[in-house]
């Protein structure tokens, strides 16, 4: 997946004001997992994966769950388009 993928997924599924400002070193490591995420069998595996993103999402009352299947949902528009 490209940076630029990555961005667009992570921007339309979890926080839309998230950006290239991060670094691209951030931006490789959000690609690596998401490419996790996308390859999970299900969304309680997806979810395992992002646990440690939980505690930015708490503070606005996301679950993992929710936020899993909408990266698996943006993914698959994106990447399989």
């Amino acid at each position: 997946m490209q940076q630029d993928q990555a961005i667009e997924i992570y921007q339309r599924a979890v926080d839309p004001i998230m950006g290239e400002e991060q670094g691209a070193r951030w931006w490789a490591d959000v690609s690596t997992e998401l490419g996790a995420m996308i390859a999970a069998p299900d969304t309680a595996t997806v979810a395992r994966v992002i646990t440690w993103w939980y505690a930015d999402w708490r503070m606005v009352g996301q679950s993992l769950k929710r936020v899993a299947r909408r990266i698996r949902r943006q993914a698959a528009r994106m990447l399989n388009a």
